[in-house]
């Protein structure tokens, strides 16, 4: 199965927004399966056109989680009122900028986002655990989070929400690596052009920017060994409380 065949096409379609995806109708080993038109993931939106906004307006998103670093926070704002939760800020606070000397092929890249996600969920634990908190809320969705590319701040939170709620993990992954479909390494694109400016030849900057769900699962993997499961990170590392899971449970799924 693949998220597609579920009967319908998560895609969001907007002029200035890419990657913007309904995480609805995935089923659950709880019984049924998450609500459609509550929880979306997207990549950055400030790019928005009023076409685009009339389109936000009428999904009713309530709460946005911007999962970006504070100064991409600051440099691009979001058109609408958001939550800032950089979920990388305490690992680069801590650790500086990351030594990009040695990423020089495609392989290269994947291993280095592979690493950062590993580094996300380690470092960004608590962020990771107020977005999902909120999302329990139900006055507060539907809700969407985003990061630049929608791809890897977002995927972590997007897989970890689909996991808690009892989600398939290759389910999870479909999920991880549609943004392969929605979101192509494109050279001219400023995402892409900003890993040049980190140094990255363009092999390497493509690997990064890609989304295979090999590199998901081996993040999936390392947290079940450092953790025990996704559950357990929640409510420890992340700070959930099990209240909040199952209300989350009881809001998101059918």
């Amino acid at each position: 199965m693949t998220p597609l065949s579920l009967g319908r096409d998560r895609l969001v379609q907007f002029d200035g927004v890419q990657n913007f995806r309904d995480l609805g109708g995935y089923p659950s080993r709880f019984g049924g399966a998450i609500r459609w038109g509550h929880v979306y993931r997207a990549a950055a939106l400030h790019e928005m056109t009023p076409a685009d906004r009339a389109l936000f307006d009428e999904l009713g998103i309530v709460t946005v989680y911007d999962l970006r670093s504070s100064i991409e926070f600051e440099e691009h704002p979001d058109p609408v009122e958001s939550i800032s939760v950089p979920v990388l800020g305490r690992f680069m606070a801590a650790n500086g900028q990351p030594d990009f000397s040695e990423i020089v092929g495609h392989d290269h890249g994947v291993a280095f986002m592979t690493q950062m996600c590993t580094n996300m969920v380690d470092w960004g634990a608590q962020e990771i655990g107020f977005v999902l908190t909120g999302l329990a809320d139900a006055d507060r969705v539907p809700a969407v989070f985003h990061c630049t590319a929608g791809k890897d701040r977002t995927g972590i939170v997007a897989a970890l929400l689909l996991e808690v709620l009892g989600v398939d993990r290759e389910l999870v992954l479909d999920d991880f690596q549609l943004t392969e479909r929605y979101r192509a390494a494109d050279p001219d694109s400023a995402v892409f052009q900003r890993m040049l400016g980190f140094g990255m030849p363009p092999e390497a900057a493509a690997g990064a920017l890609g989304a295979p769900r090999v590199m998901m699962g081996d993040v999936l993997d390392g947290l079940d060994a450092r953790y025990g499961s996704v559950e357990r990170y929640l409510t420890t590392e992340a700070r959930m409380t099990t209240d909040a899971i199952d209300r989350l449970r009881v809001s998101l799924l059918t």
